[in-house]
């Protein structure tokens, strides 16, 4: 498999044909300097972009009008000469200047419309992948890969399934058996189109070379979608924090990611938002935050860059790209051919998971929901899919959408045998049609409750829930009545649902007196939630959801958490090993984020003020006996504790991000 740089820049070049003077500020070693002061040893360059203009000669498609030279080629050589890696860019998705061209090739929506031709919206001209587009576009790629036998690398971009109703799709689909006038029936087609040019545009790419590495972009990595990322030699994870992915979404993907075969890379972005954003800025706190975070989760780095017109590199953009690469360049002696630590798995709810997704797709809220509680209480975990094995996992987390199919029972049943645990919420041990548990957690499925709110109440067992009065959650419960588990946290019902009927105050009923049918039970191996636990907290943000979820948790592991640590629920630990180096490497995070203003109705998170945690303990339960503790790159030694294969020890103060090696 292909094996990734740590230091990659994606260099944006959309350029518009009205734009005079393209290239014009172009030199070398400006260039090359830009890269040397950004530590940058790996650049992803242009030869089409979204407008459709090359940036080089070309007999198949069309240089970019006010463009007097080779461009790229002139990139290409100012890289070589300085010994940084230049993957190749060309647009698939988007090229205006074929949609404009020929209107026929463009995805065609179910009201007959191909684009609003007064909106500025080039994500309204999808290419059709069932058109002759997709020849035209196979042919620029064997063009790129013939003028440069030995490139670094394809990337294709704006890839994804659509749904068309042009003349074409529908003959297709009719000739296929699909019904177009059935929604489902439509998006089959349209994953069979996305294949059809998978198959093409991959074999175009490795035309040439049958080694060369190729990613095809939708902004996401679908879980489980394995038959389509099989078509990658490595993944790229585009998620700009700030423009609208959020700082969750990274470590939720990465976590998938790192139980995949692939090396993998991070794409932030250097944007105040995201990307195209002409005169934007971070600040440096938050690039190397970020920089750090995916270190920390096992990921390269990459940063998105927008080069202007003229071509001259912005060096404002380069000092702050290298000072967070300087300190990455340092670190990547302790972050290479590493693998995940955990013996937690978070098994997503996606459904289709086989289906491939684009754009800013979230997992399942119920995933992120439990993905969060894992993150805030500083837990290793890693995310699996439907193709995955449960073995070797001391515990299993079931989020409250997750549908327990034969194949799931199986894999529940296979850990259960070998002494694993389960936490489960909502449907997630129930059976296919929510009539009964398919696993049973020691109670007996009664029915689902008729109202919407509900509240949680703290027991003996759950002593670290501070209120213990009734807890307002949403969203209704299943009813159950323990049989051999134990009462986790009770249930108490609201007097009524709000309606026009019958509603008091502002918002829902209060708690009516008395026991309802349990909250939450558990027994020696699972603990089960009767609300979708998971998913209220993702959309409610409720702490104290997370400390019902943190009881169950120490509970089944015999209050032996993985980690223990007195970081701020914000902060984050990342665990690795590099078997080679024998050596764990903990990953300490920690920048606070605050809120400011939106990105196309998208709150922007923002990371700015660096403020060092002093006095940080850490408590890790590791497999092997550790010899030697330090903070690294700088070395200092660390004491430290060992007992029963928990290894203790103090950072004394870190800001943003810290490496702790433990070596054994």
């Amino acid at each position: 498999m292909y094996h990734l740089r740590f230091r990659q820049v994606h260099l944006d070049f959309h350029t518009s044909g009205l734009i005079p003077g393209i290239g014009s500020k172009f030199n070398k070693r400006q260039f090359q300097e830009a890269l040397k002061v950004g530590h940058v040893n790996s650049i992803t360059i242009f030869s089409k972009c979204h407008h459709g203009y090359s940036y080089h000669p070309t007999k198949v498609g069309k240089m970019h009008p006010h463009l007097k030279f080779d461009l790229l080629a002139r990139q290409i050589d100012a890289c070589r000469e300085i010994n940084v890696r230049c993957p190749i860019y060309l647009s698939a998705g988007l090229d205006e200047l074929a949609a404009f061209a020929n209107p026929t090739w463009v995805v065609k929506r179910k009201d007959g419309v191909n684009w609003k031709p007064l909106e500025v919206d080039w994500f309204g001209r999808i290419l059709r992948f069932n058109s002759p587009y997709l020849e035209y576009l196979c042919a620029q790629i064997e063009e790129v890969c013939q003028r440069w036998p030995d490139n670094d690398g394809i990337f294709l971009d704006i890839i994804g399934t659509q749904r068309d109703y042009s003349d074409d799709a529908l003959k297709e689909m009719k000739q296929a058996g699909l019904n177009p006038e059935l929604d489902a029936d439509v998006a089959a087609y349209g994953e069979q189109v996305l294949y059809r040019y998978f198959k093409a545009t991959t074999a175009a790419a490795q035309s040439v070379n049958k080694n060369n590495p190729v990613f095809h972009n939708s902004g996401h990595i679908s879980i489980g979608a394995r038959k389509a990322l099989g078509y990658n030699t490595h993944l790229e994870m585009e998620s700009l924090p700030t423009g609208g992915w959020g700082y969750d979404h990274f470590p939720m993907s990465a976590r998938y990611a790192i139980t995949q075969k692939w090396d993998y890379l991070g794409m932030t972005g250097k944007f105040h938002n995201t990307w195209g954003e002409f005169g934007g800025f971070k600040r440096p706190a938050a690039l190397q935050y970020e920089c750090g975070a995916m270190l920390a989760y096992g990921a390269k780095v990459g940063v998105g860059d927008q080069l202007h017109p003229n071509g001259e590199m912005n060096l404002d953009t380069y000092r702050l790209i290298g000072a967070a690469y300087k300190e990455v360049e340092a670190m990547e002696p302790w972050c290479d051919y590493v693998k995940p630590v955990a013996r937690i798995a978070l098994v997503s709810c996606e459904i289709n998971q086989e289906r491939w997704r684009g754009g800013q797709a979230q997992s399942a809220i119920a995933d992120e929901g439990a993905g969060r509680m894992l993150l805030e209480l500083h837990q290793p975990f890693v995310v699996l899919d439907m193709h995955a094995d449960w073995s070797g996992f001391d515990l299993v987390v079931l989020p409250d959408t997750f549908v327990m199919t034969p194949a799931n029972v199986a894999k529940a049943k296979k850990l259960l045998a070998k002494g694993g645990r389960i936490i489960a919420a909502g449907t997630a041990l129930l059976d296919e049609k929510n009539e009964k548990f398919a696993v049973d957690p020691g109670a007996r499925l009664l029915g689902r409750s008729p109202l919407e709110t509900d509240y949680l109440v703290a027991t003996a067992l759950t002593p670290n829930v501070a209120v213990k009065s009734a807890i307002a959650i949403h969203g209704g419960a299943f009813e159950i009545k323990p049989t051999r588990a134990a009462v986790l946290a009770e249930r108490r019902e609201s007097y009524f649902n709000r309606t026009w009927e019958h509603f008091t105050s502002h918002q829902h009923a209060p708690d009516k007196p008395g026991k309802a049918t349990p909250a939450a039970v558990i027994s020696k191996q699972i603990a089960y939630f009767a609300h979708d636990l998971f998913t209220r907290y993702r959309t409610h943000g409720q702490p104290l959801y997370r400390d019902f979820f943190e009881a169950a948790l120490r509970r089944l592991l015999g209050n032996k958490l993985p980690v223990e640590t007195n970081l701020p629920t914000t902060g984050r630990i990342g665990v690795m090993e590099q078997k080679q180096e024998k050596r764990y490497v903990a990953h300490l995070l920690y920048s606070p984020t605050s809120t400011r203003g939106k990105m196309r109705d998208l709150p922007i998170e923002l990371i700015e003020d660096v403020i060092p945690l002093h006095d940080t303990r850490v408590a890790l339960r590791l497999p092997k006996k550790v010899k030697t503790v330090r903070l690294v790159p700088d070395g200092e030694a660390l004491g430290f504790n060992q007992e029963d294969g928990l290894v203790s020890f103090t950072v004394p103060v870190f800001a943003s991000h810290q490496m702790v090696e433990l070596g054994y």
